[in-house]
């Protein structure tokens, strides 16, 4: 019960840094606002495509748009814990009679708690570009709770850069290494009609299949064979992530 009480302060207080942030907000809707007007309207004649899955593109990329939000939070998500460590609180919480490990679930749950709230607007804009979510209001309750895993998820490649360099500069640019994951997706187009080295790409790419299982919620439903297989991969990947953010935690701080 100690843990869950340290844990639960040191997320509040890194709640309330981060809800003293408004950019945090902005941040998430100023480029969603731009996918959907420049890609959304401009690429809408693509649904004419015999084949295409959806007849909204709008409806297409918003799983697209969310995954981006998630997958760009993974190297933000680490600048608290990196600037306790930088101007010596993280220190001082070390030498405090507090679980060391509290304050890694405090971190990882601020991430949590800041995705559920991107998607949640994302997901309002979409409706208000007119996005019909096929899966009802217990589908936009499931996406939101899923990406809010796969949040924590990225947070933890975040924090492993931040542990291991303890570097602002290798910690700010090491979005760059989540770029490829979230545009070597078919996010903007149906795996059908991609060929080459990127169609392979996209097939060995974990984060399609968390893409492919939000964006089936949104346009089709409750598709279980296309929901699944990312629901997995994100469990899978979860585990991997938090054990080895865990690992190199306790070694940072031993």
């Amino acid at each position: 019960m100690h843990i869950a009480r340290e844990t639960y302060f040191i997320y509040m207080r890194n709640l309330k840094a981060r809800l003293g942030q408004p950019g945090v907000i902005i941040s998430t809707l100023v480029p969603s606002v731009f996918m959907f007007l420049f890609f959304g309207a401009p690429l809408s004649g693509m649904t004419n495509i015999p084949g295409f899955p959806s007849e909204s593109y709008e409806a297409y990329i918003t799983g697209m748009i969310i995954v981006l939000a998630v997958v760009m939070n993974g190297a933000d998500s680490a600048f608290t814990m990196l600037t306790d460590m930088l101007t010596g609180y993280f220190d001082k919480l070390l030498l405090a009679p507090v679980n060391r490990f509290s304050m890694l679930l405090g971190a990882l749950l601020v991430s949590g708690t800041r995705t559920m709230v991107q998607v949640f607007v994302i997901v309002a804009l979409a409706t208000a570009f007119g996005v019909r979510f096929e899966g009802g209001i217990l589908g936009v309750l499931v996406v939101i709770v899923f990406m809010s895993i796969f949040g924590v998820a990225t947070a933890c490649i975040g924090l492993i850069i931040a542990l291991k360099t303890k570097n602002v500069e290798a910690t700010q640019s090491s979005f760059l290494m989540f770029m490829p994951l979230a545009f070597l997706t078919t996010g903007l187009m149906p795996q059908e009609f991609l060929t080459g080295w990127f169609k392979w790409a996209v097939t060995v790419n974990p984060v399609n299949y968390v893409l492919v299982s939000v964006r089936t919620i949104i346009i089709d439903g409750w598709v279980w064979d296309s929901i699944l297989p990312g629901f997995w991969v994100l469990a899978a990947a979860t585990m991997v992530l938090v054990s080895a953010a865990t690992w190199i935690y306790r070694r940072a701080t031993a």
